[in-house]
């Protein structure tokens, strides 16, 4: 593409790509001066013209070097999502796109709205778990891309004939506009908790935040809203289309209302009330939330034209979303589920599941930690859930970065201890969820919270340690030692 058909400029030169990082400028990028809350992109402008950048576009004062386009701008941020949708070939244009966000359920709605609407056309998936279509699996960078790797992501899926895609849409990607050049037709809310407060300060900032995708929504889309949370009305009230409503609390008359809920082990059954109908369904997802999650798949599922007695059989089969309340069995006499869980609310929701199917005769155990720097005040938080909730716990790393895990699990374990829950620290995932295996015995049921399928662990400096996931370790432990 050439450079006058991204910019208004008299130029024949040929653009190859788009980059915000000047590390990763190759001859005929163009180089975008993004101002961040850590670092300044005008700083790295001249690294970016040595290594062949072809213009730079910028909102400060730059000291250019000769045969560089210099292109100011007021918003850089803008010229990025107008030129990245442009570079790419508008992708999301060509296709159904899914965006979801809120606190939690986002990928396990992500993961089966794509399973799920594969049914009616191709459809990919970009999330925490990586990006996904037509079999093609890699990790994911975050779990919102920068625009570049989204739109980029997006054009190699319908290059590749895939027709619709859902997107998680996070709230930092919201606030940094990741997504504001993303055509998103249906945008999906899951609830509003605790997380993230150590980027949004306030929980007053973290709900605008999520609010910017449905304000920016199109007057043709269509706001999937649950009716459950109590930001229902004011959420609605800033949606720039119209909104459907999903929820399981009695009284609520959502427009996807589900009654006659029963959990099991393994299994979950439940009525659908949608138009005056009801639908007995019955599906292989576990505790309650995933209810709240199931119906916000199908309401997303239907308004984007998926009948609901094509879609209800296929829901008995979901596949397995990876690390999201996972069952891993080995033959082992006891129960394990892994999760990605990592929030107050989500710790409250899958302690309550494991109440509500434990048995009388077994014991709950659970390994987690709590990320380093960030919202350190959740942490006495969710070692008070737990300690109210299980027999002993198992505090671990959990992305530490550059802090002590043994002062985090200290704290972990003192609110535990408060709640009369006995604890141990173990440094290393794979010696926690090994002690805490050891102790598990016929009946019981061990939790494993906060990776999931994650396959590394953040350390210091950034550094991604690899790491098997939640699930695998588990795996390996019982078939070694304790099948």
């Amino acid at each position: 593409m050439k450079l006058s058909q991204l910019f208004p400029v008299d130029s024949g030169a040929e653009v190859t790509g788009l980059a915000l990082d000047s590390r990763k400028v190759r001859p005929g990028d163009v180089f975008f001066c993004l101002t961040g809350l850590e670092s300044d992109g005008h700083a790295y402008a001249g690294k970016a013209a040595a290594a062949g950048a072809v213009a730079i576009v910028h909102s400060k004062p730059l000291e250019e070097v000769p045969g560089v386009f210099y292109i100011p701008a007021d918003d850089v941020t803008a010229e990025l999502n107008r030129a990245s949708d442009l570079f790419f070939g508008s992708p999301s244009k060509k296709m159904t796109i899914f965006g979801v966000t809120g606190t939690n359920g986002k990928t396990t709605i992500t993961m089966i709205l794509r399973s799920l609407f594969s049914h009616v056309m191709p459809t990919g998936y970009i999330g925490t778990v990586g990006v996904e279509y037509n079999g093609m699996h890699r990790n994911a960078s975050l779990t919102t891309p920068d625009q570049i790797e989204l739109q980029s992501d997006l054009a190699e899926m319908a290059a590749a004939g895939i027709r619709a895609a859902a997107v998680e849409i996070s709230s930092h990607g919201l606030v940094q506009r990741r997504a504001e050049n993303i055509d998103v037709d249906c945008a999906v809310f899951t609830n509003l908790t605790r997380d993230h407060l150590d980027y949004h300060k306030t929980m007053e900032a973290y709900f605008e935040a999520k609010k910017m995708l449905f304000k920016g929504m199109k007057p043709d889309g269509i706001a999937v809203l649950n009716a459950d949370d109590p930001t229902l009305e004011e959420l609605k009230a800033c949606c720039a289309c119209p909104a459907v409503t999903y929820g399981k609390d009695p009284g609520r008359n959502a427009d996807y209302q589900a009654e006659d809920v029963v959990l099991g082990p393994r299994f979950t059954t439940f009525t659908l009330r949608h138009g005056g109908r009801a639908y007995p369904v019955r599906c292989n997802l576990i505790a309650g939330y995933n209810v709240s999650n199931l119906l916000a798949v199908i309401a997303a599922a239907h308004t984007q034209g998926m009948p609901l007695e094509q879609m209800i059989p296929l829901l008995s089969s979901i596949p397995q979303v990876p690390g999201r309340m996972e069952v891993v069995d080995e033959g082992q006499s006891y129960h394990v589920i892994a999760d990605f869980a990592h929030t107050p609310d989500a710790f409250e929701k899958v302690f309550e599941f494991a109440q509500s199917v434990r048995d009388p005769e077994g014991k709950v155990y659970a390994v987690f930690g709590c990320t380093g720097r960030r919202d350190t005040g959740k942490r006495p938080i969710m070692g008070g859930i737990a300690g109210r909730y299980c027999d002993e716990i198992a505090a671990t790393s959990d992305d530490p970065r550059d802090e002590d895990p043994a002062a985090i699990g200290a704290v972990i374990l003192e609110s535990a201890a408060q709640q009369g829950c006995p604890g141990v620290f173990r440094k290393r995932r794979e010696d926690a969820i090994e002690y805490i295996l050891q102790k598990a015995q016929p009946h019981d049921l061990v939790l494993l919270l906060g990776q999931g399928r994650q396959p590394y662990l953040i350390m210091a400096d950034g550094y991604r340690e690899p790491y098997d996931g939640d699930p695998e370790t588990a795996r390996k432990l019982i078939r070694k030692y304790f099948r």
